[in-house]
């Protein structure tokens, strides 16, 4: 199953610990792709990681070669994942480069820049982009309390109407284990009949109750976490 009809925004992940990002990075792949294994085992023939290191240097031969391969449609799939690993070692004709495929990406192309520090990217770049701070957590995940499952998927369903924010909210929950994930679901389940008695049944509403309830099924299969949040950041382009 494919996800690829949702928003194509870039995503920077800004964060001190290179494989942290890493992991994310391909938790965000497998989301986008559906398919958890290759994914995040590496063998994935969709998905590239460009990684000169902390010390390289990332030049516009490297981007140039990535806007060649974009052109190509996905292997297998319907989805091309491209990650850039210190996206911060990217000199200013590398970063203007990218700034071309960036703004007018093959629809099927996602990109993922990792980076200890955003604000070295051009403010070009940086506009074009999801920007999302990631901080590695001792011992594995966060939990979720059930106030605080009340109070994310409020959150969740008042962004309904904004692309960027909702992903923001849904990519806040990525380190929730996957029983504190199912209750903020079904918390979200919850707030959105609600909604559709109070404000009226609107086609929003509707998709995404059939949208996040096709979602709780997998996790009780002992799909990833990222995996379903990385399908419910995807948002139907009209």
């Amino acid at each position: 199953m494919s996800t690829s009809s949702g928003s194509s925004n870039p995503v920077i992940l800004e964060g001190s610990d290179p494989e942290t990002l890493r992991r994310e990075a391909l938790k965000l792949a497998a989301g986008w792709m559906w398919d958890e294994r290759k994914v995040l085992a590496g063998l994935h023939v969709d998905v590239s990681v460009l990684d000169n290191g902390s010390d390289g240097m990332i030049k516009v031969d490297d981007v140039r070669a990535i806007r060649r391969d974009s052109l190509l449609r996905p292997f297998d799939g319907e989805v091309k994942v491209y990650i850039i690993a210190h996206a911060q070692t990217m000199n200013g004709n590398a970063q203007n480069a990218l700034l071309r495929i960036l703004e007018e990406p093959p629809p099927y192309v996602r990109f993922v820049l990792l980076t200890h520090n955003a604000g070295a990217l051009l403010p070009t770049v940086r506009s074009r982009c999801v920007t999302r701070r990631v901080t590695a957590v001792d011992n594995g995940q966060l939990i979720a309390d059930s106030d605080g499952d009340v109070k994310k998927a409020e959150s969740f369903v008042g962004a309904l109407d904004d692309p960027w924010r909702r992903m923001a909210v849904v990519y806040s929950w990525d380190r929730l284990s996957r029983d504190a994930l199912k209750g903020v679901l079904t918390a979200v389940l919850t707030c959105l009949r609600d909604r559709c008695l109070r404000d009226g049944v609107k086609p929003v509403y509707t998709d995404t109750i059939q949208t996040v309830s096709g979602l709780l099924p997998p996790l009780d299969l002992n799909a990833s976490t990222g995996s379903v949040i990385g399908a419910l950041a995807v948002v139907k382009e009209n």
